[in-house]
């Protein structure tokens, strides 16, 4: 067994546990109270979740089973789910960064048909992408390979394969960047908008600026993530269209690729939103009803 997939074996189980703690917690506020998942962000975090369990879990079978027949139907669709995850992770963060760009930028509260139409466009935008990559044959190919990896027998097809990836990743590392540094530059524009709407005489008022603030830096951690987990495997990408293969670039995207679970674990446990979510399942689930100063505080979109 090689060092990438001993890497997977062990980091893409850590991934997949911190995936699923993300999206049982987001599922048990919805349940508990519906108010609590009522936020575009918190339900975008859940797709996230959600793409960085697809991904760890075909990485952790294509790391355990790497004897796999490159030939078989099995191997096809290992390679076509692994795909699957890798650009629904890169779409996912991309929407995210536009729904925070609107909110934070643009000062526009997101609508309930904005955020059906940027699921629709990000679950499009994947499926397209896939097909593409299939089309290109890079779920069975079976040349210059040591194990089960996606990429095209063909030459040309394999380059326009790899660099289409590497692309879709520059463009989730690119965005994440871009809303961090907008964000910031916008952050105080939008909190006088939000001190705006608070009435007179309402309790800590400073305190509650000061919660909105937090949250609002807090929440450009999930796509800034994107600045660990996708730089190294785009550059993968694009050496290997260029036909270089570097082992040691191979190992630390193969490390970046198998936290991205656990960043977004980190990010969500460290938000204040999810501090307020919980404290406030808590308190229904105690006294049988919601605490309207929690609710209060949580509201931020």
């Amino acid at each position: 067994m090689n060092l990438t997939a001993k890497i997977g074996i062990v980091l893409h189980p850590i991934g997949i546990v911190c995936s699923v703690l993300v999206l049982s917690s987001i599922i048990g506020f919805a349940i508990i109270d519906r108010k609590l998942a009522n936020r575009m962000t918190v339900r975008l975090i859940a797709a996230i979740a959600l793409a960085d369990l697809i991904s760890h879990t075909a990485e952790l079978y294509a790391a355990w089973y790497r004897s796999i027949d490159l030939h078989t139907s099995l191997c096809h669709k290992v390679n076509g789910v692994r795909l699957l995850g890798r650009t629904f992770y890169a779409f996912t963060n991309l929407a995210i960064c536009f729904h925070l760009y609107r909110s934070i930028v643009q000062l526009k509260k997101p609508t309930m048909k904005f955020e059906i139409i940027t699921y629709i466009v990000t679950v499009a935008m994947t499926g397209i992408f896939v097909l593409i990559y299939w089309a290109l044959g890079a779920y069975s190919g079976v040349l210059n390979k040591n194990g089960c990896n996606p990429g095209a027998d063909d030459f040309t097809l394999n380059v326009v394969f790899y660099i289409i990836a590497g692309l879709v990743d520059f463009s989730a590392i690119v965005g994440g960047i871009f809303i961090t540094v907008a964000g910031h530059r916008n952050l105080n524009k939008w909190i006088n908008v939000y001190s705006a709407t608070l009435t007179q005489g309402t309790k800590n008022q400073e305190q509650l600026i000061k919660d909105r603030r937090k949250m609002a830096l807090r929440s450009f951690l999930y796509p800034l993530s994107t600045c660990i987990t996708l730089p190294f495997e785009c550059i993968f990408h694009f050496f290997a269209a260029a036909n270089m293969l570097v082992l040691t670039l191979g190992v630390i995207m193969t490390f970046t690729i198998a936290i991205s679970g656990l960043l977004t674990g980190i990010a969500f446990t460290i938000d204040p939103a999810t501090h307020i979510a919980f404290k406030s399942a808590y308190y229904q689930l105690k006294h049988g009803k919601s605490d309207k100063k929690v609710s209060e505080e949580f509201n931020m979109e």
